[in-house]
């Protein structure tokens, strides 16, 4: 008996990954019901600063009773189909937010999905930016939903869940576009490169061919459930034919965010590069050709998001990774 309570009062364990977060400190119970204020709040700003056709251009996905939403952008400016060549494909997932008018992929003023799109085409590659769960939409719940709406629209809150449906979506894209699942490239920044590294690309990834991942701000490896870890040892060269590429600043995890963690939290603080050296170790424990840029001055914000994919894809390019 004593055993048994024992276990009882034993703290749950997210059963996706060790933490649900890499990067956001553990907080005040009062702060998910301000968050859900403030999101409720700018509902009625979104007018201004959203822009009603990048809403409405976003295309429904539906797997396993959810849905997400993406959008291919720039097949007007890829190489005539008529001369055979199958395009690429670039996925971006982009880092957490409270409200839609958090998403730089929503934004009225915002380049990043027309930099992106310019970028993939110089490389004949589609341009799919895929917003995280719940941002045009609610979760729908019902009695028997034990799901919460998170505090923040994210990517690796239901880590398994979301790397499932985006698996299903790569897959749908491929078939409707005739990819060559040889050229793919993921990039995510901080919340959408833990997912990368957390779960899309840690297992099950016999769909990718060729190509690699930008990880910006993030792309550890402490999130990552020990089955995952013991498959992947079974598999050292799994990786081998990626390229995996880590972006961080050295002033990344120094935010007030990362102190009020140190202050709350027996954790210690997050960095940036202390996850980039974790999940590069990881990745080249299987294969993976890693490499990793430290940018002197910068923070968790700012990333030059577009040059950097740029960068790694002709990278890649020149190593025949792609």
């Amino acid at each position: 008996m004593k055993r048994l309570s024992h276990r009882l009062r034993r703290p749950l364990i997210h059963r996706n990954q060790r933490r649900l977060s890499a990067h956001i400190p553990r907080l005040h119970p009062l702060l998910p019901r301000a968050a859900r204020l403030v999101r409720a709040a700018a509902t009625v700003f979104e007018p201004l600063v959203l822009a009603s056709s990048e809403i409405v251009g976003y295309r429904p996905f539906s797997h396993r009773g959810r849905t997400i939403y993406y959008r291919v952008d720039n097949l007007n400016l890829l190489s005539n189909p008529a001369t055979g060549r199958a395009p690429g494909l670039l996925l971006y997932f982009d880092g957490d937010h409270i409200s839609r008018a958090g998403s730089r992929l929503l934004r009225r003023r915002s380049s990043l999905r027309a930099e992106l799109a310019q970028v993939a085409a110089e490389f004949n590659m589609l341009s799919v930016p895929v917003l995280s769960p719940g941002s045009l939409r609610e979760p729908r719940l019902t009695d028997t939903d034990s799901y919460a709406p998170p505090l923040t629209y994210n990517w690796w809150v239901r880590a398994r869940s979301n790397g499932r449906m985006v698996r299903a979506l790569i897959e749908e894209i491929s078939l409707a576009y005739g990819v060559d699942m040889s050229r793919v490239w993921l990039a995510g920044y901080s919340g959408g490169a833990e997912f990368l590294s957390y779960e899309l690309l840690s297992h099950d990834i016999d769909w990718l061919h060729g190509g690699g991942a930008t990880f910006i701000g993030g792309g550890g490896a402490d999130g990552i459930p020990t089955r995952v870890r013991e498959r992947a040892a079974l598999s050292p060269s799994s990786h081998a034919h990626l390229l995996m590429s880590w972006h961080v600043g050295v002033l990344d995890g120094r935010s007030p965010s990362a102190r009020r963690r140190m202050a709350t939290s027996t954790e210690g603080s997050w960095s940036a590069r202390i996850a980039a050296q974790e999940g590069i170790a990881f990745y080249e424990a299987l294969g993976a050709r890693t490499l990793l840029q430290v940018t002197p001055g910068r923070g968790h914000t700012g990333y030059p998001i577009a040059s950097l994919v740029g960068a790694d894809l002709a990278t890649a390019t020149r190593l025949g990774f792609l």
